[in-house]
């Protein structure tokens, strides 16, 4: 639903399950982050192509953000892959005025698939 909304076609989605000490490694290795987080994404594709790239998803870290603010686990996994998604938009989420933007598109789809926000 989120790539035919932003009008993208896409060719391949993988999606990896990654414990902990795996997510801060590809943080370390590839953001030169080094802390854990919720979700990695590598887009493959290049302009208005077909989507396709990988959504590294550490489930474990999305167990506990969900139990930090009250939030129902289902409710978190999916406000992460629709993140992941829009990553694979081409949005971003480096400034404050982008995250923002990303938080209201999360928002809107997540209301499409009946999640309370």
């Amino acid at each position: 639903m989120v790539l035919s909304a932003e009008k993208r076609a896409w060719r391949l989605i993988e999606l990896v399950f990654v414990d902990e000490a795996e997510i801060l490694r590809i943080n370390n290795e590839h953001l030169q982050h080094d802390y854990v987080t919720d979700i990695i994404t590598f887009p493959y594709h290049e302009g208005e192509e077909p989507v396709e790239g990988t959504l590294f998803c550490c489930a474990p870290q999305i167990f506990k953000q969900a139990e930090e603010h009250g939030a129902d686990p289902l409710h978190e996994f999916a406000r992460i892959l629709i993140h992941g998604l829009l990553h694979l938009c081409d949005y971003d989420d480096k400034t404050s005025s982008d995250k923002h933007r990303m938080t209201e598109k999360e928002n809107y789809y997540l209301s499409k698939l009946q999640f309370n926000t």
